[in-house]
């Protein structure tokens, strides 16, 4: 019986560390090429506001692929990495380095730590921006150049407590296809951004950069009918709403391969229809130079992956 309990136990113990081993692949997968902005801190236990972005504080966040974050504070980039172990981020922010998230989907991001003393919880409120929002998505030489002066230590306003927590009105994100990373980074030119969206008016804009290479940008007009044939085609012939939101490794041989030049580039696809978004990830999609398939999933993802890069194609270059 003793052995019993301790080979039950064991079995507990290793059933959570894969559940918690995946929780922390997707929500990988969910930051990768994101970009947030930094709206307010709140103290839950009083529920008081600490601090609140405004014209003297502005803090952007773009979380890279290659587990590098780029920080945007007042005209100030800096960059850091970052990685999720379980549910605690790892990341150099306000004078912290290890966060629980509390909240992350398509639109909010929550990170809470504790003050020194371990009295006291806070949690950092984000917003997701689209890519052409932050300023994060600019060249580094074409960013303006701002006098940044310190500001004072932050001083607990006791009236906090009661006045009203004024957010950013949400904005409306016209993406009705989204399609982030994928392949492989590595060789004597890496891919280091390269993401296709479609809006609902048709208007599809392919963002591509290489280390090497100046950034690329393709654009094209989808007609409204072959739009809408395509988003039909997609969500119900090769039943995108039916899928996993993620797919990932399964085998110890596959995620060995994460660790190995050239280093696989998680993919993202989602897409939009009525107001309802459906997001799909994939840690390592496609085959590798030799052939090899590292993730099952659905061939259909392969389908109709194909044919938004099809319609990419079309696109003219503008710079």
């Amino acid at each position: 019986m003793p052995c019993l309990r301790i080979h039950i136990y064991l079995w507990v113990v290793l059933s959570f560390s894969q559940l918690s081993g995946l929780n922390a692949q997707t929500n990988n997968c969910r930051l990768f090429e994101t970009y947030w902005q930094y709206t307010y801190t709140l103290q839950p236990e009083t529920n008081s506001l600490v601090q609140q972005a405004g014209d003297r504080w502005q803090h952007f966040l773009y979380f890279r692929f290659d587990s590098v974050c780029r920080e945007y504070l007042n005209g100030k980039i800096s960059e850091s990495g970052w990685w999720l172990d379980s549910q605690q981020l790892h990341l150099d922010f306000r004078h912290n380095n290890q966060f629980a998230v509390e909240r992350l989907n398509d639109f909010s991001l929550d990170l809470k730590f504790f003050s020194k003393d371990g009295k006291r919880t806070f949690i950092h409120h984000f917003v997701r921006l689209r890519r052409e929002e932050s300023p994060l998505s600019q060249e580094s030489n074409m960013l303006p150049v701002v006098m940044v002066q310190t500001l004072p230590p932050v001083v607990y306003d006791t009236e906090l407590v009661a006045r009203a927590i004024q957010l950013p009105a949400a904005s409306d994100n016209d993406a009705v296809v989204e399609l982030v990373g994928g392949g492989y980074y590595g060789g004597m030119n890496p891919v280091q951004h390269d993401y296709i969206t479609i809006g609902r008016d048709g208007r599809l804009i392919h963002e591509f950069e290489s280390i090497q290479g100046k950034r690329l940008v393709q654009k094209a007009k989808i007609g409204k009918e072959e739009m809408e044939k395509f988003i039909s085609w997609a969500t119900e012939d090769q039943r995108f709403a039916d899928m996993e939101s993620s797919y990932d490794c399964k085998t110890p041989e596959c995620e060995k391969r994460k660790t190995v030049k050239p280093t696989p580039v998680p993919l993202r696809l989602s897409i939009n229809v009525n107001g309802t978004r459906k997001m799909v990830s994939i840690s390592i999609w496609g085959l590798d130079k030799n052939g090899r398939r590292y993730v099952s999933y659905p061939p259909e993802l392969d389908r109709i992956i194909d044919a938004i890069q099809r319609m990419a194609e079309r696109g003219t270059a503008t710079k």
